[in-house]
């Protein structure tokens, strides 16, 4: 490898901390080093192509060994307030060390700071190895495809707090329930409704609070019977989960019957439909699945769908005070995660459904309190929408 060639991707932001410190944050992989501002004169002999040699040489001769750390810090398990971009703001100059040459090198290459060929290849997530290559959100969503059938390893923790009765401290409580919450109240007085890919059935048990009827349906059984065991015991009486196949609903007559429902539900479930490489079967059954769904509905019915807004893949920056992200994709998608608006559009019509409206839910003051800077962006840039369709009559 000594005469290879390194070179400097400038999809890497060099933003300067004070103090003589800088971020290094490399926008396409998400990944952040915390330098002394003397890793830029290093970072610089790449633009344009080094070889490993002469870059090694100019280590060599500096006076001083750069100092810098992984500051990519991400646990599923936490949640994205503790881990805005993955950014982990207890890091600080003492935390850093001088590095020999050989792991600035590593350090560099491996968040993408540097790269072997011109220009850098940047791959599409392949395997559940690539599970941390991604924002908060990206990774949430690789977890989804390839933890889906094992609640107790990751969904459950992630995203509710002991007990499963309280989502914990995320935009999930402060964006997505907020809004479920009121809308629920507003909209499913003396409804019959039925909840597609229920899950564990936290959602599910709140409409049934304002509803007449709710049926939670998903294929997962071990969903199916934690939600069961949780609440349909404690419930009103009007709430009931099964496992059902949504490709095939010959096999659910008894229980799901033609134009039953005044709103069915998807929540954070539609995108799965256009997702060909982490879910194939839905993607290539997507048409059957919107068909079996729109055969529930009554003629005035309603589709209410609540999925991750397009610009949710935009990384946050900035302060609380002056917040601003990045979109690196939307037409070309790398993680896979969000159908553009010609794709959600031309679906439905193809389905003969037409959009009501779309709302874009608010994040609560309350989350200021948790993260500042995490409340201001998303107070600018939506996480979520929420689609209302009906038949094309």
């Amino acid at each position: 490898m000594s005469s290879a060639m390194l070179y400097f991707d400038p999809g890497t932001l060099i933003i300067p901390m004070g103090n003589g410190l800088v971020r290094l944050f490399q926008v396409f992989s998400r990944r952040n080093v915390l330098a002394e501002q003397s890793i830029c004169s290093f970072i610089n002999r790449c633009v344009g192509g080094c070889e490993r040699k002469a870059f090694e040489d100019f280590y060599e001769a500096a006076p001083e060994k750069p100092k810098a750390v992984d500051a990519t810090t991400f646990t599923l398990w936490d949640h994205a307030f503790s881990n805005s971009d993955f950014f982990d703001r207890t890091v600080s100059v003492d935390n850093l060390e001088a590095l020999s040459f050989d792991n600035l090198l590593d350090l560099l290459m491996e968040c993408g700071i540097l790269c072997l060929q011109w220009p850098p290849a940047w791959p599409v997530k392949e395997s559940f190895g690539d599970r941390f290559k991604g924002s908060f959100h990206e990774q949430i969503a690789t977890e989804c495809l390839f933890h889906r059938t094992k609640p107790a390893e990751w969904w459950l923790k992630q995203k509710f707090e002991g007990g499963l009765s309280a989502i914990r401290p995320t935009p999930y409580r402060f964006i997505e329930e907020a809004f479920l919450t009121q809308y629920f109240a507003e909209a499913l007085t003396e409804k019959d409704v039925l909840d597609v890919g229920c899950g564990t059935g936290y959602f599910t048990h709140t409409m049934a609070e304002y509803a007449k009827t709710v049926i939670g349906i998903d294929y997962n059984s071990e969903y199916i019977d934690v939600a069961k065991k949780k609440w349909v015991l404690e419930g009103p009486g009007n709430l009931s989960f099964e496992v059902v196949d949504i490709f095939d609903l010959s096999q659910a007559r008894e229980l799901l019957k033609p134009e039953q429902f005044d709103i069915v539900f998807l929540i954070d479930i539609f995108l799965f439909l256009f997702d060909r490489t982490y879910a194939p079967d839905l993607f290539d059954n997507r048409s059957v699945v919107m068909r079996n769904i729109s055969s529930l509905l009554k003629t005035d019915g309603v589709m209410a769908i609540l999925d991750p807004h397009p610009l949710w893949l935009t990384p946050w920056l900035g302060s609380a005070d002056m917040p601003f992200g990045i979109l690196t994709e939307y037409r070309d998608r790398k993680f896979k995660v969000t159908p553009t608006l010609e794709e959600l559009t031309s679906f439905l019509y193809e389905c003969n459904m037409r959009i009501r409206r779309i709302l874009e839910p608010p994040i609560q003051e309350q989350a200021k309190t948790v993260d500042s800077l995490g409340h201001a962006f998303m107070s600018q840039i939506p996480q979520w929408w929420f689609v209302e369709v009906e038949k094309a009559l």
